[in-house]
C-alpha cells in the first residue's frame, strides 16, 4: 500500500514524483509515460524543422 496517490491516474505509490511547478504528485508510470510522450513530440518537431529547411 502506497503512501501517496498519483494525481494523474489515482494509483497509490511509494515512489512519488513531486512537480514543484505544477504542484502535482505523479507515480513513476505516469512520469515515464509523460517522458515518452514529450520525447515523441520533440522528435516530431525535429522532423518538421528539417522538412522546412529543404524548401
Amino acid at each position: 500500500m502506497g503512501n501517496y496517490i498519483c494525481m494523474r491516474c489515482g494509483q497509490e505509490t511509494n515512489n512519488p514524483h513531486f512537480d514543484l511547478v505544477s504542484g502535482t504528485v505523479s507515480c513513476p508510470i505516469c512520469l515515464e509515460q509523460e517522458g515518452v510522450f514529450l520525447g515523441k513530440l520533440k522528435s516530431n518537431g525535429e522532423h518538421q524543422d528539417s522538412g522546412g529547411d529543404s524548401r
